[in-house]
């Protein structure tokens, strides 16, 4: 560490800073060949010209003490010169690593948080809502292995969804009202407070309820992002939010209708099962509707 604050670059240091005054009072000094922390602490000490003296303090203080304090610790005889990078500064965990054990993954998030390229998820302040669990999401790429609907729930957490009142924003139609009740289409509304989107989730309460899921019911517009306890009701849950946002938006839903929906999904994951010779995981998947494929000739 006393080898790495000493070779700080002066100049490179006070750019970073914004400290123009400092900067032009260093230029005599890097004439000198004064150019890193560790040369000015040495330097002032045997400095015998006032103005030079005076100079080389105020760019002193230009770094904190901690800093300085470090660098009075560095001796030539003790420390070697450092001859390039020895080590880095992991952020997460926080730790100092040396270079030559370091790997790609820990090197790429580095630079990533360096260039302010992460973005950090906050969900409750995105999207208006209380105690967002982000385990969700490690959650539902448990349960779901399908990309399509993967990608549905990243976009649902993330606010991505086009509602009529974005795309009036962006000119892509003309006008922000919802087609089925012609109130503003906003988040809130596509997937919760238009009457017919709140119709389809008292029928999927209903269905819940019927089967034994009481716990799986969409009760309020925080529950929608709820990821649920099982992975057969979080499939049904993330396919009727993909109904919800299609351009043609669903309404006047029936039992009807979300009974052909959970049959083709289950069709459509038996399929996948037989192909990957998943057939436990599918069976314990949707175990809890055995009596209702009974009745509509599916076989579990």
């Amino acid at each position: 560490m006393i080898e790495e604050v000493a070779s700080i670059n002066l100049n490179t240091y006070l750019k970073r800073k914004g400290k123009s005054l400092s900067l032009c009072i260093l230029r005599p000094l890097t004439k000198a060949g004064i150019e890193t922390l560790g040369e000015l602490i040495q330097a002032y000490e045997h400095e015998q010209d006032e103005k030079i003296n005076m100079a080389m303090k105020i760019i002193i203080n230009s770094f904190p003490k901690s800093l300085i304090n470090i660098v009075k610790c560095f001796n030539d005889e003790i420390n070697d010169e450092i001859d390039g990078l020895k080590y880095l500064q992991i952020l997460s965990p926080p730790m100092r690593m040396s270079i030559d054990v370091v790997t790609t993954k820990e090197l790429q998030t580095l630079l990533k948080i360096a260039l302010k390229k992460v973005e950090v998820l906050n969900v409750n302040t995105k999207l208006g809502i209380e105690d967002y669990d982000p385990n969700n999401i490690i959650t539902f790429r448990k349960y779901c292995k399908n990309s399509k609907l993967r990608n549905i729930y990243f976009r649902l957490i993330h606010k991505d969804f086009f509602t009529y009142s974005r795309m009036k924003k962006y000119k892509m139609t003309e006008s922000d009202s919802c087609p089925r009740c012609n109130n503003i289409e906003t988040i809130n509304h596509l997937l919760w407070e238009c009457a017919h989107a709140r119709n389809i989730w008292d029928i999927f309460n209903h269905f819940m309820t019927k089967w034994g899921k009481n716990e799986e019911k969409v009760q309020s517009y925080e529950n929608i992002y709820k990821i649920g306890n099982t992975p057969g009701t979080a499939i049904i849950k993330i396919r009727i939010i993909q109904e919800l946002i299609q351009m043609e938006r669903p309404k006047n839903w029936t039992t009807k209708s979300l009974e052909f929906l959970i049959e083709k999904l289950i069709q459509t994951d038996e399929y996948n099962a037989k192909q990957t010779h998943s057939e436990v995981k599918f069976l314990s998947k949707w175990s809890f509707l055995n009596e209702w494929t009974k009745t509509r000739n599916l076989e579990l």
